[in-house]
């Protein structure tokens, strides 16, 4: 396995769209078992389901007004909400079968963070929260049921290959709350603000070497660079993250 690190990226866009073009190199056979972790600025990212709901070009504006550009993203789950203090984590394999491996690829990333989660002096475990965003049953949490959500994990599974990813919320987590009880407010949708906090002791860079250091351990991964004609491709897709035309009416 292969690690990619890209922090600080200017456009969350990039952000999504290396996380697709690792897939489709996976797809194509060009690339290995790849873990890529990449930090950006502010962004919501909504679901293709939740841009159908009556609320959703309200949603939009309010997290516009806020600092937050909506993306559309191409998992699983419910809208999440990221900024400078937020780490995106995803480990792509090659896979024969589609049909196969999904609930084994969630255990294994939740496994994952928790256990970067340890080295870190953070307790946690896997389940849902209470008024989470983007619930579901792979969340690590912190706290019980009651407590805080520390991640959300979503798969996106083609033919010949699966990812699993997780955006993993440390520090900078007021405006994540903020936000997205705006917006899920606006869509009509259950949502706890204060399960949503920092980690504390923990900021943005620990959180990359352990998750790192964790793969390393786990898979005998090694350290890559993201080439050139990767990050090309990455670009070259910015459009395929926007909100449909459409969908939001404007005055």
């Amino acid at each position: 396995m292969e690690i990619l690190v890209a922090q600080s990226l200017t456009r969350p866009e990039d952000g999504f769209g290396l996380q697709q073009a690792v897939l489709e190199e996976t797809v194509a056979g060009s690339r290995g078992p790849t873990a890529l972790l990449w930090t950006s600025s502010r962004y919501i990212g909504a679901t293709r389901p939740e841009t159908r709901l009556p609320g959703f070009g309200e949603a939009v504006r309010l997290a516009e007004a806020g600092g937050f550009p909506v993306l559309v993203r191409n998992s699983g789950g419910g809208a999440v909400a990221a900024n400078e203090g937020s780490l995106s984590f995803s480990l792509t394999f090659p896979v024969e079968d589609m049909r196969h491996g999904l609930y084994e690829r969630y255990t294994e990333g939740v496994e994952l963070v928790v256990a970067a989660l340890g080295k870190l002096g953070v307790a946690s475990g896997a389940g849902e929260v209470e008024g989470e965003f983007c619930p579901g049953a792979y969340s690590v949490r912190s706290g019980g049921r009651s407590g805080i959500k520390i991640a959300g994990l979503a798969q996106r599974v083609v033919r010949r290959a699966a990812r699993v990813e997780a955006l993993v919320l440390v520090t900078k987590t007021a405006e994540v709350r903020r936000v997205l009880e705006g917006f899920y407010g606006a869509l009509g949708l259950p949502f706890r603000p204060e399960s949503v906090a920092d980690l504390p002791g923990v900021d943005v860079q620990r959180m990359i070497s352990a998750l790192s250091e964790e793969v390393r351990e786990r898979y005998k991964a090694r350290d890559g660079k993201l080439g050139e004609e990767t990050l090309l491709r990455a670009r070259s897709q910015h459009n395929e993250w926007r909100v449909p035309s459409g969908t939001i009416e404007r005055s």
